[in-house]
């Protein structure tokens, strides 16, 4: 490290690598890199399968960055065409890259641009979305078709919206109908639909079986219910293969991993109240739990289990420290095998297509997200038994990425893991940033002023260390900033996340906006307490984490002497209403379980979980930030907190950022955001 001052610049420098994914021949490691102003195209080429020294690796990299825009996906190529990739841009481009060549050439640009591209099994054709309709494009010689099926709809893509059957014969595709989401089969040479659902549950992720069912996932009654289900799209035919009801609401999520033979199912299922990896029969439905104990055998919200081969599945766990995830193998016998067992967060795992080697995204607390790949020991591929639970990584992971954290003039400060009790007495575990440990800081000083940093979600979680999601690490590496400067910070991990199991995961399906709220309070309380800190604490948060500061603020006006919304919601009803027309279905909500009923039924119960309720009780100013394209939360939120400031006559400030999406993507909009951030830390607290 060299001597200086962190400044907003280093904080903005950072880099976030997506999930990998490997080329199909195994060669290549491909990702998004977020730098700048958006991503660009990461193609690795692990020569040396990770089994040298962590620090060096041995592999060729290359950043492909278009001459417009952004890239915003890509799809690699099948079989025969493993080093072709198809690519997107914010610019409205779509191209086709050759990582061999290293050559991008553009085949589409338009407007609206296209997504969701799918390649078909042979190589020759490519499925994606373009304003709403399926179409599909030669790649030899570009010919286009768009098929005349139901359009796709303003509802968020799920992680499969195309899938072709295994002789390219069938598209499976994802539309809206009835006001939910719908799947159907197309015959690809004639154009006719073959099968489609029509019903009111929300049926999506489909994806092929070996026996040459569709298999489909659907939500219904409120998210009540979630099922798999196997269809013969000849017959129509179905087969129920899962089922989990829940009156309070099924909280378990993740599209079911097909095996590479497929014949079987894996899923991170919370069935026994912890987050679990299960496997089923394809046919029969037969289910076994693989895993098992207090702890979440999952990584990220939504995530879930990875095939290595048709009988081993990869996952991350956080079966060592609840705020880590490590990488364990697991046989179908259930014997388990840790991959990766370094310290932080170890996820997104992606085995190579042999199963010899494993990408994954590692961030600890020295160094920011990082793109790594581990080899595994080729002596357990020989089949159940024989040396397979003795499944291992073969020497140190190699780092595809290189964390600038390291480059920073200053050492990262660790924060440590602390637990605090909230107002009913549940447990709340969270993260404490204590500036004293800063060069910035004497170590004896006290009256510091503290600022609590509320996640998203609700189903996300703060770890320990840098998250592995760009959304939670710009916070995190800013709390970097404010430690240096005095702050002293807390991430607080409430209630409704994950992590903690299924019952604090579930903790809000009585309703939401009070009990949080407490664990957010309760970790201003705990900070107040320290014998170093003042009594100044302020809040800041983004989605959820915006909501909780406009609730808070009204419901606990005591509690913070200053709060920042960024991108949170203000009228629950305005919210939804907007949600069911351009995000999810109104029957994959349980808002109207949550509430007590819809906002006729119990409009006093909507009115209470809505800040704009509260905003006549507010006694702290309040800050705000929104992108006017957000895509999650409608930025007629923030009309509405303005509307209520103005009417109660209360302090505030507001900032809209024309273009800008959910989290900011210009490195200018962070700037000035950070900068004047901190500027009202330092004037309020």
């Amino acid at each position: 490290m060299t001597s200086g001052r962190l400044a907003v610049s280093d904080v903005l420098d950072v880099a976030y690598p997506s999930a990998p994914e490997w080329s199909a021949d195994g060669r290549f490691v491909a990702s998004l890199v977020y730098e700048d102003d958006g991503n660009a195209l990461l193609l690795t080429e692990p020569t040396s399968g990770g089994r040298g020294d962590a620090d060096e690796g041995s592999f060729d990299s290359w950043r492909f960055a278009p001459d417009e825009g952004h890239v915003t996906s890509f799809a690699w190529g099948p079989d025969p065409r493993p080093a072709t990739l198809v690519a997107t841009t914010d610019a409205g481009d779509t191209l086709l890259v050759d990582a061999d060549e290293r050559t991008a050439r553009r085949v589409f640009t338009g407007p609206s641009g296209e997504s969701n591209h799918e390649w078909s099994n042979d190589g020759e054709t490519v499925g994606y979305y373009r304003d709403g309709r399926v179409c599909l494009r030669e790649v030899a010689s570009g010919a286009e078709r768009v098929l005349d099926v139901p359009e796709r709809g303003s509802f968020l893509p799920t992680s499969r919206t195309l899938a072709w059957s295994e002789d390219d014969e069938v598209l499976a595709f994802a539309f809206a109908d009835r006001e939910t989401r719908q799947v159907g089969a197309v015959d690809v040479a004639t154009g006719d639909l073959r099968w489609r659902t029509d019903d009111t549950a929300s049926t999506f992720d489909p994806v092929w079986l070996g026996d040459g069912q569709l298999l489909v996932e659907k939500i219904d009654s409120g998210r009540t219910v979630r099922r798999f289900v196997a269809v013969d799209i000849d017959s129509g035919e179905r087969s129920e293969l899962f089922r989990e009801d829940d009156d309070r609401g099924v909280v378990s999520a993740g599209a079911p991993a097909v095996s590479p033979d497929g014949t079987r199912l894996a899923a991170a299922l919370p069935l026994d109240g912890w987050d679990h990896v299960h496997v089923f029969n394809a046919v029969t439905g037969e289910r076994a739990q693989l895993t098992g104990g207090a702890f979440e055998d999952t990584g990220l919200a939504g995530a879930s289990p990875r095939w290595l081969d048709d009988e081993t599945l990869v996952f991350a766990s956080n079966r060592r420290d609840s705020g880590q995830r490590q990488l364990f193998a697991v046989t179908l016998d259930g014997a388990v095998t840790p991959l990766v067992t370094s310290q932080g967060t170890n996820v997104s795992p992606a085995p190579s297509p042999n199963g010899d080697r494993i990408a994954y995204l590692h961030a600890d607390d020295e160094r920011s997200p990082e793109l790594r790949v581990v080899s595994v020991m080729s002596d357990a591929l020989d089949g159940l038994g024989d040396g397979r639970d003795e499944r291992a990584a073969a020497g140190d992971p190699a780092r595809l990425t290189e964390s600038v954290v390291e480059a920073w003039p200053v050492s990262p400060v660790t924060p440590e893991e602390v637990t605090f009790d909230s107002a009913d007495g549940t447990e709340i575990h969270g993260y404490l940033f204590d500036p004293r440990e800063t060069a910035a800081v004497a170590d004896d000083a006290t009256g510091l002023s503290s600022v609590v940093w509320v996640h998203g979600g609700p189903m996300r979680q703060m770890r320990a260390g840098w998250h592995p999601s760009r959304s939670y690490s710009l916070p995190y590496a800013f709390h970097q900033y404010l430690a240096e400067r005095g702050y002293v910070g807390l991430f607080v991990n409430y209630r409704g996340g994950i992590g903690y199991g299924k019952a604090f995961r579930q903790a809000l399906a009585d309703g939401y906006g009070r009990d949080e709220m407490d664990d957010v309070v309760a970790a201003a309380e705990y900070l107040r307490e320290r014998s170093y800190t003042s009594d100044s604490v302020g809040v800041w948060g983004l989605s959820y984490g915006g909501y909780a500061t406009l609730q808070i603020l009204g419901t606990h006006p005591e509690a913070f002497d200053v709060g920042v919304n960024l991108a949170g919601l203000a009228d629950v009803e305005n919210y939804e209403s907007w949600a069911y027309e351009s995000k999810f279905p109104a029957v994959e909500s349980s808002q109207s379980a949550q509430l007590g009923g819809n906002p006729w039924e119990a409009s006093e119960e909507w009115a209470t979980a809505s800040p704009e309720t509260h905003v006549e009780n507010y006694e702290s100013p309040l800050y705000n930030f929104h992108g006017t394209a957000d895509a999650y939360v409608n930025f007629e939120q923030l009309d509405i907190v303005i509307d209520a400031l103005l009417e109660h006559d209360k302090e505030y400030d507001a900032d809209y950022y024309p273009g800008e999406g959910h989290v900011f993507s210009k490195r200018a909009t962070w700037r000035r955001t950070f900068r004047k951030i901190a500027r009202l830390f330092d004037d309020h607290l």
